[in-house]
């Protein structure tokens, strides 16, 4: 029987909710209940905690064994460690993968993690990386689609796509506080709604268009949501790369899709079912993973697996979705 695995859930360990919550000069969230509490930055509400589970293991495994859930692989997504001071980025990601660890051990084959790395000190976040994934049996690395408003094209982060083409650890690429953020407050539409797809789109496509993938042939990348837009454009990205890539500078040997379809895998976090089967259509069976988002209020954990189901495909088909994989791009055992 197929273990059904989570590729997209967030964890928040509570010592760095707590830590978050006494910062003044930086407030990034604040407690609005006894098991709820909002993210802000600038002022704006990027986010929100409504249930214990997101930084409690035991209701989190209630909530899992209700909703048919086997295995996640937990992350930490926005706030990360690398919004902080460089010292306290650092010391604050040692800490956060040494919790991951410890619930890990804990619990398992019913946790995998992985690594959130201090990237606004790039050496100090590979010496981590390193730690991570010899020490601590990290599953992938945490990368989120921009690092304080840098591109993930600058230069500085080119030895993380390195390392993990060389350990074959996935990067799973999540929103953060999109470069679109002003556009979408102007026109008083929430972050989540086109920021963060399009967000982690203009990340996966400028590493394809710049060579990322090219240079890394065993680079794998998990993006958030179901792809993005990716799925939906992906005639245009080709179109714009034949038809301007030579003023652009750009020099690829494939068309920039194909680089998509074999390297790039996508979550189910987006549960309308045309929309499911449009990217099943295009990226195929064996490029797609369940994804919850527990506990967020865009994810859907208590349908995520009914709508897999409801794709109406083979069982064999179904299990590779539901499981199988996840388990074979983040080498579960």
């Amino acid at each position: 029987m197929v273990r059904i695995i989570d590729v997209h859930n967030h964890l928040y360990p509570r010592i760095w909710l707590d830590y978050l919550a006494q910062e003044t000069q930086r407030p990034m969230l604040k407690w609005t209940g006894s098991s709820s509490l909002v993210f802000y930055s600038k002022g704006t509400i990027t986010g929100h905690i409504d249930r214990a589970g997101h930084y409690d293991v035991e209701p989190r495994i209630e909530d899992m064994d209700r909703y048919g859930i086997d295995v996640q692989i937990l992350s930490l997504a926005y706030p990360g460690v690398e919004l902080l001071p460089a010292v306290e980025g650092v010391t604050w990601a040692k800490k956060i993968n040494d919790y991951f660890a410890e619930v890990c051990q804990k619990y398992p084959g019913r946790f995998f993690a992985v690594a959130a790395l201090p990237y606004q000190n790039m050496e100090e976040a590979m010496k981590e990386l390193e730690r991570a994934y010899k020490d601590l049996g990290t599953k992938g690395i945490m990368m989120f689609s921009n690092i304080n408003g840098k591109s993930l094209t600058s230069p500085e982060f080119e030895p993380i796509f390195a390392q993990a083409n060389e350990y074959q650890l996935p990067i799973l690429l999540h929103p953060t506080i999109p470069l679109t953020a002003d556009a979408m407050i102007k026109v008083g539409l929430p972050l989540q709604l086109f920021g963060f797809t399009l967000d982690t789109t203009i990340a996966v496509v400028s590493l394809i268009f710049q060579g990322a993938l090219e240079r890394y042939p065993k680079l794998n990348i998990v993006q958030s949501h179901l792809g993005g837009v990716v799925p939906y454009l992906a005639e245009r990205i080709d179109d714009s790369f034949r038809g301007y890539a030579g003023e652009w500078g750009i020099e690829l040997g494939r068309a920039p899709s194909q680089y998509y379809r074999e390297q790039v895998y996508v979550d189910s976090v987006n549960y309308h079912l045309p929309a499911l089967r449009c990217c099943l259509d295009w990226m195929g069976i064996e490029h797609i993973c369940l994804g919850t988002d527990y506990a967020h209020r865009s994810g859907h954990p208590e349908q995520a697996v009914a709508c897999i189901k409801d794709l109406g495909l083979s069982q064999e088909a179904t299990d590779k979705i539901l499981g199988e994989n996840a388990a074979r791009i983040f080498n579960l055992a």
